[in-house]
């Protein structure tokens, strides 16, 4: 007896992914469809510290808390567990989303990546431009989830796209929210907690907002995602419990 695939797990060649721009609708549909079969209606609350890359750098590593710098797209081989990919590609970079498309491709079709990282290492990809271009960003993150393995998460940072524009990315595929936290504010007068956009109370109703389920991922904690749980629902696991 044959088992029928799931449409929304079917690899999309590098032509496709491209095309997508030309058609936002589908390319979200297409996206958020990838998401909710990898992950479920769980989205990723994952704080950043705040150490955006400076203008003029296109790819940098956040790797154990610290911004690291690279000369180049990173290799399959060169990522590490843990590893969170920020890629800066402009709208203009006809060449660029080409090369992107390709690199995403490369990454997905190597098998040791997948010997080597796993969904509870929570490795990140969070493609931004610095420039805005109608659906640009949008794209970058959708061609992420369409073609990576669940292993990598696709971030959508506040701080590098807006916060606006992250939370819309939440129907394009991006499967964690992230970026710097800001504190709660207190109105002066009436004593009553009214969350800012940037804190944990106020990055999780705008996932709710988006008709979505929060989970909140502490860097350093002592608890992380169990990966045998990361489909629906994602669950937060001790790291004292045994492993499958």
């Amino acid at each position: 007896m044959t088992t029928k695939s799931d449409p929304s797990l079917e690899p999309l060649d590098a032509a496709t992914l491209l095309d997508l721009r030309k058609d936002p609708p589908r390319m979200g549909r297409l996206a958020a469809q990838r998401r909710a079969a990898l992950f479920g209606s769980r989205v990723l609350l994952r704080p950043s510290p705040d150490n955006r890359p400076a203008a003029g750098v296109q790819a940098a590593v956040l790797r154990r808390g610290e911004l690291v710098v690279l000369g180049d797209w990173p290799d399959p081989d060169a990522w590490q567990p843990g590893d969170r990919m920020l890629l800066a590609l402009e709208p203009e970079d006809e060449a660029g989303a080409r090369r992107y498309v390709d690199w995403l491709l490369a990454l997905a079709r190597t098998p040791t990546l997948a010997e080597r990282l796993t969904i509870g290492d929570l490795c990140g990809l969070a493609p931004y431009s610095r420039r805005a271009g109608g659906t640009h960003r949008l794209w970058l993150i959708a061609a992420a989830r369409l073609a990576l393995p669940p292993a990598i998460r696709v971030e959508a940072r506040h701080d590098l796209i807006g916060i606006r524009l992250a939370q819309v990315a939440l129907g394009f595929g991006a499967d964690t929210l992230s970026g710097p936290l800001g504190d709660e504010r207190k109105l002066p007068v009436a004593g009553v907690t009214r969350p800012t956009e940037a804190s944990i109370t106020g990055l999780r109703n705008l996932v709710e907002q988006a008709g979505l389920e929060c989970a909140l991922y502490e860097e350093g904690s002592p608890r992380r995602l169990d990966a045998m749980n990361h489909t629906r629902p994602m669950q937060v696991a001790s790291s004292e419990d045994p492993q499958p």
